[in-house]
C-alpha cells in the first residue's frame, strides 16, 4: 500500500493558467470563437500537458484481459473462454480493435493481468487466474487489488519511458459489464437495477437475474471501509490495471483515453483515490450501458462521440485518437484573425 499512497501523492492537478493559454490560442484564429467545440477544449488541454509542442506520434490501448468468477452464476450468455479465444484474436490482430487501431496507426499492449487460462508462456503481469465468485465470498483479496493497480501502473510507466505518449484503457473479460455495474453501485449508492445492462447480449429474463445477483452481491458485502476494500469483493483485476493506467498518466501528465463501461468504471475508482486523475482523462464515446452515462455525469465528463458502440476491447480509444490528432493539427494550421485579413470585433462570443 505504500508504493501505492506515494504514487497518488505525486499527482498534480493539470495547469489550469497553461489550460487558458491553449484556449487563447485558440481564441486568435480566424474563426467564429470557440467554433471548433471541443476540439478547442482538447486541444487547450493537450497544450497544457505537453508545455511545450504537442506529441501524439506515438499511441497505444493497453488491454487488460481477466476472468471473473461471477460468471458462475449464468450472468452472461458467452462462456468463459471466450475470454482467452478473444485475446488471442487480439494478439493476432484479429479484432474490431486491431482493425481500427491499424487505421489509426495506434499500436495494442495486451495484458494477462488475470485470465484463467494463460496467455503467454512467461508472464509477470498476472495476478491470479481469475477473481472468485463475488455473490460467495470477497472476489479477491485487498493484496491482490492493490498487485494489479501497481501491474498496470508500471506497465504504463515502462510504456512512457518507451516513448509513447498518448495513452486508452481497453478490456477483455466476460463478465465484466456485471463487475463493473456492481462497483457502480456500490460506489454511487444506487440500486443495481438503475445500472444494469445486457453487456455483450443478454435476454430479458437474463438481464433481470444479472441484475438480482448483482443487487445480492453489493447487499451481501456491505459495508465497505474504502474504495480498495469495494473493489476487492465486488470488482475486477481488469478495471484495477486501468486504474495504474490513470495514475502512471496523470503522474507523468499524459493524456489517457477511456473506452466505455468497464474503462469508465476503472476511472471512477482511480478518482476516488485521486480526483485529479480526471484532469488528464478524455472520454471517447458514450457508451449504450445504463451505468456509462450515469458515471459519466457523476465525473462531469463529455464523451466525444455518440456512436451507439459496445464492443468493448478498448476500440473506442483510436476513433478518440483520431480526433485528438485532428484537434492538433488543424488548430496548429489555422490562419490567425491577422493573417486572414478579418476583424475579430466582427465576432460575437456566444459560448
Amino acid at each position: 500500500m505504500k508504493d501505492l499512497e506515494k504514487i497518488i501523492e505525486q499527482i498534480l492537478p493539470i495547469d489550469k493558467d497553461k489550460v487558458q493559454e491553449g484556449q487563447c490560442y485558440c481564441d486568435q484564429l480566424g474563426k467564429p470563437p470557440g467554433s471548433l467545440g471541443k476540439l478547442e477544449t482538447i486541444y487547450a488541454r493537450l497544450y497544457a500537458m505537453f508545455s511545450g509542442p504537442i506529441d501524439l506520434d506515438k499511441k497505444i490501448v493497453l488491454v487488460y484481459v481477466a476472468d471473473n468468477g461471477i460468471v458462475a452464476e449464468g450472468v452472461s450468455a458467452n462462456p468463459q473462454e471466450t475470454t482467452y479465444t478473444v485475446a488471442r484474436n487480439i494478439l493476432a490482430g484479429k479484432s474490431g480493435l486491431c482493425a481500427i487501431s491499424k487505421h489509426a496507426g495506434s499500436d495494442i499492449c495486451l495484458v494477462d493481468i488475470g485470465c484463467k487460462k494463460d496467455i503467454f508462456e512467461e508472464n509477470k503481469d498476472k495476478v491470479c487466474h481469475g477473481t472468485r465468485n463475488m455473490l460467495k465470498e470477497p472476489a479477491m483479496a485487498r493484496e491482490q487489488a492493490i498487485a494489479a493497480i501497481l501491474v498496470g501502473y508500471k506497465k504504463t510507466e515502462a510504456l512512457i519511458k518507451d516513448g509513447y505518449r498518448l495513452f486508452g484503457t481497453g478490456e477483455m473479460g466476460i463478465g465484466n459489464t456485471t463487475t463493473s455495474a456492481a462497483v457502480i453501485a456500490a460506489v454511487l449508492g444506487l440500486k443495481a437495477e438503475d445500472v444494469t445492462g445486457y453487456g455483450a447480449g443478454l435476454t430479458q429474463d437474463m438481464k433481470a437475474h444479472k441484475t438480482a445477483v448483482i443487487q445480492e452481491a453489493v447487499t451481501n458485502h456491505a459495508p465497505y471501509s474504502d474504495i480498495i476494500d469495494l473493489v476487492s469483493k465486488v470488482g475486477g483485476l481488469d478495471m484495477l490495471g486501468m486504474v495504474g493506467t490513470y495514475l502512471a498518466c496523470a503522474q507523468y501528465q499524459l493524456p489517457c483515453v477511456i473506452d466505455g463501461l468497464i474503462s469508465l468504471t476503472g476511472l471512477l475508482i482511480a478518482s476516488q483515490l485521486k480526483k485529479e486523475v480526471l484532469d488528464y482523462c478524455f472520454p471517447s464515446h458514450c457508451s449504450t450501458e445504463p451505468g456509462y452515462q450515469i458515471v459519466s455525469d457523476y465525473l462531469g465528463l463529455s464523451p466525444m462521440l455518440q456512436m451507439d458502440m459496445r464492443l468493448g476491447e478498448g476500440s473506442g480509444c483510436p476513433l478518440a485518437f483520431f480526433l485528438m490528432e485532428s484537434s492538433v493539427y488543424t488548430i496548429e494550421r489555422m490562419p490567425t484573425f491577422e493573417e486572414g485579413k478579418l476583424d475579430r470585433d466582427d465576432y460575437v462570443d456566444i459560448r
